[in-house]
């Protein structure tokens, strides 16, 4: 159960990642086809929106000491995930919220995952063919394919990464647990 609420920072910066990264992921699908160039150009724009809100996450993850919970990758935090996992198989759901095991892992895989697709769509960003990058060469259009490429592959697991996220956080709601209370309200018991 849900037993400490989010402080607004956190809250506030999981919408600005939740959000662009669901508009992003979906917004992925109409960007290779060359008849949707301005798909590509909002989803470029987004995802520099996207990277800016992670460079706070990433300062916010210092400050607020969540290194620990978030890359628990000791032989402590790696007992903790196993425990959870293997409570998994019995029926049982980890805590929600900021604990060491496997909730905290998988959040730290989401910001490494979002940290990739953020420094290959920038790099993607500054080659663009076409002049509108950095690079307008011929040199520039050999690394935006191959950038691209990364860029994709790395998707993938950002899609693995967001539907495990969404899906662990419906099974929580429904078995009682108020994440999304907590996480977008802050609370962690109804309003009376």
């Amino acid at each position: 159960m849900q037993k400490v609420a989010w402080d607004g920072g956190t809250r506030w910066l999981h919408v600005g990642l939740s959000t662009t990264l669901t508009f992003e992921l979906f917004g992925g699908f109409l960007v290779s086809d060359p008849n949707t160039r301005l798909y590509f150009i909002i989803h470029e724009w987004g995802g520099l929106l996207a990277t800016s809100i992670l460079v706070v996450e990433w300062l916010w993850i210092y400050a607020d000491g969540q290194s620990k919970i978030l890359f628990p990758w000791n032989r402590e935090g790696m007992s903790l995930i196993k425990t959870d996992i293997l409570a998994l198989f019995k029926g049982k759901l980890p805590q929600a919220g900021r604990t060491v095991g496997l909730p905290g892992f998988w959040h730290g895989i989401g910001v490494l995952t979002m940290t990739g697709l953020a420094i290959t769509g920038v790099l993607i960003f500054l080659v663009i063919p076409g002049g509108r990058g950095a690079s307008s060469s011929s040199a520039g259009a050999a690394d935006f394919t191959m950038l691209s490429g990364v860029h994709r592959e790395v998707s993938y697991i950002a899609w693995i990464y967001w539907i495990g996220h969404v899906s662990a956080s419906i099974l929580h709601q429904t078995r009682g647990d108020p994440v999304f209370r907590a996480i977008f309200l802050g609370a962690t018991k109804p309003r009376k």
